[in-house]
């Protein structure tokens, strides 16, 4: 199995010295996986542009140029900030647990993004530099940075976005982290985040399906769950409770449901002991696309 090979593999770099380095050159040169693909490209300027029409939606009154947006877990390339800075958003701060950005991949998208948007004549010329992004496209970029403690000014931001990078975050994390997002807002700003609950090894592995870590008892899954590809599993209603918790008041939801053929599929598992107090709305869910208020 495909995906066995991958924990044994994630596992092993994420108890040696450098190993998210190592991780970062195998995703490179090996695998391939980096730069995107098309598709995942495309789907992350998708969502970026998703949070850039939630924020003109729901504050009207606020300018782009004057918002101030900040991020948790952006990752290598930084498509979304730099798609929403192409939509005129003026400040941005952008945070990483650790320093994940790599500037030939911030490179790669500064030349692909601008025909993508259908700006193909807007030249964006290559960095040299994280600060570069601060002076021209207004991202600061901070990382190392926690995010459940940022030591960035109370209520200094309009708009906290998330894309894809709380399914990766254990449950007492994501809550420590939404309350300091709940902090850093501004009265009446938003909270916009893209949660995929899918297992993440079917993206690897075609054997798999969306539900196939749903059967996984908690014992063995601690051994195929490596801190460099950490799935917290949580489910719909976990994540609603946790915005809740935080004190962030949920005005729009969206969920991507299953197919018929991935619903026999999660019917045919044999569900461990953790999933079993779950209803099924709550376990089928794939997506989730939540915004909330402070």
């Amino acid at each position: 199995m495909r995906w066995i090979v991958k924990a044994v593999v994630q596992g092993t770099l994420s108890h040696v010295p450098r190993g998210a380095a190592v991780n970062y050159l195998l995703q490179r040169h090996v695998t391939r996986n980096l730069p995107a693909s098309d598709h995942v490209f495309r789907m992350h300027v998708e969502e970026a542009q998703g949070h850039f029409r939630a924020l003109r939606r729901h504050a009207p009154a606020l300018e782009p140029r004057d918002a101030v947006l900040y991020e948790f877990g952006a990752g290598w390339d930084l498509v979304g900030p730099i798609t929403l800075a192409l939509s005129g958003i003026g400040r941005q701060i952008v945070v990483d647990i650790r320093e994940n950005l790599r500037l030939e991949l911030v490179n790669d998208t500064l030349r692909r993004l601008p025909a993508l948007l259908g700006e193909s004549d807007r030249m964006l010329e290559p960095i040299a530099s994280s600060g570069e992004l601060e002076r021209r496209l207004g991202i600061r970029y901070l990382a190392p940075c926690d995010a459940r403690d940022t030591g960035l000014p109370a209520s200094s931001v309009d708009m906290i976005s998330s894309t894809f990078t709380l399914e990766h975050i254990s449950a007492p994390d994501i809550a420590a982290i939404l309350r300091e997002s709940a902090r850093l807002l501004r009265p009446g700003g938003l909270v916009s985040c893209a949660i995929d609950m899918k297992d993440h090894y079917s993206y690897f592995d075609d054997g798999l399906g969306p539900y196939n870590f749903l059967g996984v008892p908690e014992r063995a899954w601690r051994f195929v769950n490596p801190d460099l590809h950490y799935q917290n599993r949580l489910r719909l209603a976990d994540y609603q409770l946790l915005f809740a918790g935080a004190g962030l008041t949920p005005i729009a939801e969206q969920v991507e449901r299953p197919t018929d053929a991935q619903r026999r599929q999660l019917d045919g598992i044999d569900l461990a002991p953790r999933f079993r107090r779950y209803s099924s709305e709550d376990l089928e869910a794939l997506e989730l696309r939540l915004l909330c208020v402070r």
